[in-house]
């Protein structure tokens, strides 16, 4: 065995007194990707957490001591190099809204040490992983203005950010049970042919829900009347506004524009003239407000 039976046995025990740190980690990592990722940025996903119980994580464990090339000598290996005691998984309903999601989960969190949090695309150049696993992971941390309070304790804690389309979660959850942790000898030829029409049917899913979405924003800017949300909101003002992606940061203009009894796309022209100020223009007009 690479890893001790005693190990093994007091791994498992200090999980089950750290567990409450992770559970409360992963809560605040999903809510902070909830509001200030998808929400912030009207981006269509879903946004899921969870953390490993104790027995999974045993018999991970035990997964380990059978491969040779899993060798833990002592406790603080194990929790040094597992990242997954806690995990967020952010499904888009576009696959195209993957990357956008990728680079803004990149620019939120932080690294253990406040770098740069670079993803892991592992998956993607794995020789073995399957062509219909879909996904890109992010090892990330609270950033340093989070860890205060009841989260002061999580401070070099880590988080796993899983990123996938919504069609690639359905296939890559039931691939993960089926063949990742498989029962007897493991998935036969007829799972993994059924396991391979599935993966087919998600592809043709994801192009299918890009297709509705566009249609469905087609839709909504043809809508009158006041804004109904914030997809609202965006889909009805970029034809007035071309070659600005009104999705950035959108959550904070919808609220403004509301505050300001800006209800409907005439009154939102009407104010901006037509036109957003500049970058530029806008440092100044805030420096003139400071002073």
């Amino acid at each position: 065995m690479t890893i001790a039976e005693d190990v093994i046995h007091d791994a498992v025990a200090r999980y089950g007194r750290e567990r409450d740190r992770y559970l409360k980690l992963a809560a605040r990592i999903a809510d902070i990707a909830r509001t200030e990722i998808v929400e912030a940025n009207a981006i269509r996903a879903q946004v899921t957490s969870r953390t490993k119980s104790v027995r999974s994580f045993e018999g991970k464990l035990r997964r380990f001591a059978r491969n040779p090339d899993k060798n833990f000598d002592n406790v603080d290996a194990i929790f040094n190099r597992i990242g997954d005691f806690a995990g967020v998984r952010v499904a888009t309903y576009s696959p195209e809204d993957q990357e956008r999601v990728q680079d803004l989960v990149c620019r939120v969190f932080s690294g253990n040490a406040g770098e740069v949090v670079v993803p892991d695309r592992k998956d993607a150049i794995d020789p073995k992983a399957s062509r219909f696993y879909r996904a890109t992971h992010c090892q990330v941390y609270l950033p340093e203005i989070d860890l205060v309070g009841e989260y002061e304790n999580l401070r070099g804690t880590s988080c796993e950010i899983q990123v996938c389309s919504m069609m690639a979660h359905v296939w890559n959850e039931i691939e993960h049970d089926i063949a990742y942790k498989p029962e007897g000898s493991g998935p036969g030829t007829v799972e993994k042919g059924l396991l391979g029409a599935l993966g087919h049917l998600t592809c043709s899913g994801d192009a299918t829900i890009t297709r509705l979405l566009e249609a469905t924003e087609q839709r909504l800017a043809e809508q009158t009347g006041d804004f109904v949300d914030i997809h609202d909101f965006v889909a009805r003002l970029r034809k007035n506004f071309p070659g600005i992606e009104l999705s950035v940061n959108a959550g904070v203009a919808f609220d403004v524009c509301r505050i300001l009894g800006l209800t409907n796309p005439v009154l939102v022209v009407r104010e901006l003239n037509g036109s957003f100020p500049t970058a530029e223009a806008a440092r100044e007009r805030v420096q003139r407000f400071n002073e």
